[in-house]
């Protein structure tokens, strides 16, 4: 993950830049990265992803966010936007203002070719620093595949590799299923194929 060397500033600045104009970006360590606006397949996946987990969890203590709430992950200071979260109970904020999301339950990251090693490699690293964190998913664009990894009674992760047309994501975590199906509806994405390689090892924009 490259930053424009253009645009350096503190958190503070970068969150006030984000309040002020509404545009979206990760940052971390002073760099700003950008997020480009995503296809029509990623955002189709991420809404069904999103309109079935609020259907699923709608009677629960859970709740369904999508990108626009800005994470935190306070002990190594990345602020991301990620495509789906899951908050269990009440949120909690970086400030007053409660647009810095502090303690997500599960994150959920639709993957394409620039943001592929990112999402599974050095943002997952960063993710798992959260305490409140028990489930995070990675959901393809090319094949109906989801790799979900679950938080261990030991702190270590295990990974479960969900495929095919009956998938389905058992989060236990909430109590509730994600079935592929419904992740992949009113696609063209294709079942049992093997996903590209990534090509991109540390991305600039999501697309």
């Amino acid at each position: 993950m490259t930053p424009d060397r253009k645009t350096k500033m503190t958190s503070e600045e970068f969150v006030a830049m984000e309040r002020h104009t509404g545009l979206r970006a990760e940052w971390l360590n002073g760099g700003v990265y950008a997020i480009a606006g995503g296809s029509h397949l990623h955002w189709l996946v991420a809404t069904n992803i999103a309109g079935e987990l609020r259907h699923r969890l709608k009677n629960s203590e859970n709740h369904v966010l999508n990108s626009g709430m800005r994470l935190k992950v306070v002990s190594t200071n990345l602020y991301a936007h990620p495509d789906v979260v899951i908050v269990q109970g009440d949120p909690a904020f970086e400030d007053d203002q409660k647009d810095t999301l502090l303690n997500p339950k599960i994150i959920i990251e639709v993957l394409s070719d620039q943001t592929a090693a990112w999402d599974r490699g050095g943002k997952f690293w960063h993710y798992r620093q959260l305490d409140s964190l028990s489930d995070y998913i990675v959901v393809s664009q090319e094949t109906r595949l989801a790799d979900h990894y679950t938080r261990q009674p030991n702190g270590s992760w295990m990974l479960k590799t969900i495929e095919g047309e009956d998938g389905m994501i058992q989060l236990t975590s909430i109590k509730t299923q994600l079935p592929l199906v419904e992740i992949y509806a009113n696609t063209k994405v294709p079942h049992g194929q093997s996903p590209a390689a990534n090509k991109t090892p540390h991305p600039q924009v999501k697309a």
